[in-house]
């Protein structure tokens, strides 16, 4: 008897610290959960290896009891929902849907069974929830604050597999398999998104920065994981493999986005600035990530890989666009440093910036059509950044370094603006080139067709000079094509549209030049010029202002 004790409050200690919280409410349980099957008579008791006690009788345990509890698993292999087929695990089944949490500070830790019956499933998680036998809702419904859900394989929800509604806040996510099966290699899809954050719920975070953090969300009915509604702010989706295989390397798409912004959801974050934060966004149905609606505003994707395997160097597109932007507002796709940079490559489309009322997003520091070192081909099929039916003063690039795209090997035009009422989207200081297209097609009046300008080069000692649009930002560029791969520096078009220019550079075959005009529209690429032998390298002098 005293040995029997001391086992159970060492498994109830183990599991107090994998837990990591510290209940500053109440005592708080641990319920150690040692059955697959569905009963949820209440009997399921704080530390007793004893009486049966099914996940559902534990949520309502938890629920029941004040403080920070934790659930942890020990299942034996003699129970009925263990199978020794492809992989060790235990299914859970649903008959209905389980009680949402609704007390502060529990975690279900499907990690716990692993370390109390053995790794039985080196692919992931041994304990597996599925809803096949529902027909609505989610399965694990969170309406509650700082609740942990770890190391669990669930699939097939009518729904959801995860749901944090109703004000769930600061709740993590971490090392799950959301619509596989328990190798994550097979599709067994959740009908709806993979994890949906809504109602007002904040400062939740899904994966983390490391490898036993992350995530697989993959084979979804609709997006991998869905963030909606105003009010719905500060979350964060890091270090996840979303679309893929447990490898990132094989296409296991959500038949959506696999991430979703909508409703007016505000100040979200995919990604991050490290290696350990990036998504691998890849091989989806629809996008790898979506904003839209009005309102939808100030979120940030940022140091990803959209639409390549887990190395950056491999297509595994998203058959639609990398990132599309519908309606939405004051986004941020990248950053102006290396580790907010984006790998854009691979899609349908790199970035689709669409409809009335998109306006002031940025766009910078990525690479479009491009692997991680931003110089082999993994080009995106048609644009590699397209703007079409009155998306107006958004930016692409910068005036830093930092904030400078490559946007190269797509399969049409670097930058396509198509539109009328497409206007004043500022394109500057990037790395254009390699394209199928033009490097920035001007289309059925986009940025109102503004005239590009021209140049001329004087005989030696080699004085730039052209015309722009008056009082035109002209920026001169470096190329091995008609596009515009290297930029060299700005100079301002008087109020005659003349520019003059004196400067030392090393060129290229050919020299290019694009014309912004103070609503922020930028042309097409000017028609190249090739200087001659003595224009290779130039007398130091900057004239500005002619």
């Amino acid at each position: 008897m005293r040995k029997s004790l001391l086992a159970v409050m060492g498994v109830a200690l183990l599991l107090l610290i994998l837990g990591g919280l510290t209940s500053v409410r109440g005592a708080g349980g641990t319920y150690i959960v040692n059955s697959t099957s569905e009963p949820g008579d209440g009997s399921c008791e704080a530390l007793s290896s004893t009486t049966d006690c099914t996940l559902r009788e534990a949520i309502n345990a938890a629920n029941a009891n004040s403080g920070a509890d934790t659930i942890g698993f020990n299942i034996p292999k003699t129970d009925s929902g263990y199978s020794v087929g492809v992989s060790g695990t235990w299914t859970i089944s649903l008959t209905a849907l389980l009680p949402s949490l609704t007390d502060d500070g529990t975690t279900i830790d499907g990690s716990t069974q692993a370390l109390n019956q053995g790794d039985s499933n080196p692919d992931g998680p041994e304990i597996e929830i599925t809803g096949a036998s529902l027909d609505s809702g989610g399965c694990l419904n969170i309406a509650s604050d700082y609740n942990k859900i770890r190391g669990l394989v669930i699939n097939r929800c009518p729904w959801q597999g995860i749901n944090i509604y109703s004000a769930g806040n600061a709740n993590e996510i971490s090392g799950n398999y959301i619509g596989t099966d328990a190798t994550a290699t097979v599709d067994l899809g959740n009908g709806s998104a993979g994890v949906r954050i809504t109602g007002v719920s904040q400062d939740n975070v899904i994966g983390g920065d490391t490898a036993a953090e992350r995530n697989i969300i993959s084979g979804n009915g609709s997006s991998g994981v869905e963030i909606s509604l105003s009010g719905t702010v500060s979350n964060t989706i890091s270090g996840n493999y979303i679309g893929t295989d447990s490898s990132g390397s094989t296409g296991l798409g959500n038949s959506g986005s696999g991430v979703y912004i909508c409703n007016g959801a505000q100040s979200n974050v995919v990604g991050g600035n490290t290696a350990g934060e990036r998504n691998i966004i890849s091989g989806n149905g629809f996008s790898g990530v979506g904003i839209q609606d009005s309102g939808t505003m100030s979120n940030t994707i940022s140091g990803n890989y959209i639409g390549t395997d887990f190395s950056g160097s491999l297509d595994l597109g998203n058959s639609g666009h990398g990132v599309w932007i519908l309606f939405a507002q004051s986004n941020v796709i990248g950053g102006d440093t290396p580790g907010e940079r984006n790998v854009i490559s691979g899609n349908g489309t790199g970035v689709a910036v669409l409809g009335s009322g998109t306006m002031s997003n940025t766009i910078s520091g990525n690479y479009i059509g491009t692997d991680l070192l931003g110089s082999s081909d993994l080009g995106n099929d048609s644009w590699g950044v397209g703007f079409w039916d009155g998306a107006q003063n958004n930016v692409i690039g910068g005036d830093t370094v930092g904030e400078s795209n490559v946007i190269a090997f797509n399969g049409s035009a670097g930058v396509r603006l198509n539109g009328a009422t497409t206007t004043g989207n500022t394109i500057s200081e990037n790395s254009i080139h390699s394209n199928g297209g033009l490097g920035i097609d001007l289309a059925n009046g986009g940025n109102t067709e503004l005239t590009a300008p021209t140049i001329a080069l004087a005989d030696c000692p080699s004085l730039y000079f052209g015309t722009a649009p008056s009082n035109a930002t002209v920026e001169l560029f470096t190329s091995p094509d008609e596009e515009g791969k290297t930029y060299l520096t700005t100079v301002s078009a008087d109020g005659g549209g003349n520019w003059i220019l004196w400067d030392s550079f090393t060129l290229d075959t050919y020299v290019t030049a694009t014309a912004t005009d103070g609503a922020g529209n930028t042309s097409e690429f000017s028609t190249q010029v090739s200087p001659g032998p003595c224009h290779q390298v130039f007398t130091s002098l900057v004239m500005k202002g002619y």
